[in-house]
């Protein structure tokens, strides 16, 4: 009998890692949150071409925006050995592998937006290092919105959150971040305690538990859509605030 060969589809590793699903909400955020100028800081770039351009394209004129990327390979032994764990054809080697040119590619693409559009007065800045030590260099509250989409690993996602807390407007702002799939229950709290150094848990959970631990230790409520997440900060108190984004609630 004559055998039918199978061909395996292609590893997968998107260059623009903002979901469709989730743009419409994180571009709704940016707009009705605020209303002028604002430092925002982001964690976690990669390409640039996903988060970054939506920001980019709503910040109001005059407004400063610093990205911070290690841009150096990131997943554990893990994630690379552990094929039952990582999403379907997701190839974290070969992530690793494209650290650089995510990097270039930024730093392009920050430079098409200034030649595009000066006259908004953006002033952008380009940080390469790891933001658990990049981020002990800025002052508290030096931003008004925090979005952090960086490494998913616990470890990794609860010194984000925490210095995001530190360098939050405590009058008014926004610390937000991607990738929460599901909101946290003691169930996948407890689950996601067993898998720390794992990005992505796949099967009937489908979530990164870093993310799902750290923002269930970190916060009380958050506002959820899509697996993008946020929490507003008003005169030093979080609240899941939904900014009338019909988001769901934690």
């Amino acid at each position: 009998m004559e055998k039918t060969q199978q061909t395996s589809r292609p590893s997968i590793v998107p260059q623009n890692q903002a979901q469709p699903k989730r743009i419409s909400a994180m571009t709704a955020l940016i707009q009705t949150a605020f209303a002028g100028k604002i430092k925002a800081l982001e964690i976690g770039v990669w390409y640039g071409i996903g988060s970054t351009n939506i920001w980019l394209n709503n910040l109001q004129a005059g407004s400063e925006l610093t990205l911070v990327d290690a841009w150096r390979p990131y997943a554990s032994q893990a994630d690379v050995s552990g094929v039952d764990f990582r999403p379907s054809h997701w190839d974290y080697a070969k992530m690793d592998s494209l650290s650089t040119e995510a990097f270039l590619s930024a730093f392009l693409n920050v430079k098409k937006f200034e030649n595009e559009c000066g006259d908004r007065d953006i002033d952008v800045s380009l940080i390469r290092g790891n933001s658990g030590k990049l981020l002990s260099r800025f002052k508290d509250e030096s931003f008004d919105f925090i979005y952090i989409d960086a490494d998913h690993k616990y470890d990794s996602v609860k010194r984000d959150i925490v210095n995001a807390k530190r360098l939050i407007n405590k009058e008014y702002g926004i610390i937000c971040g991607d990738d929460l799939e599901k909101l946290p229950t003691p169930g996948l709290v407890e689950l996601a305690r067993q898998y720390k150094d794992r990005d992505f848990i796949k099967g009937d959970y489908g979530y990164h538990p870093g993310v799902c631990l750290a923002v269930a230790e970190e916060f009380e409520q958050v506002s959820m859509i899509d697996g993008f997440w946020w929490v507003v900060c008003k005169n030093g108190s979080y609240s899941h605030d939904a900014l009338d984004l019909g988001a769901a609630q934690l």
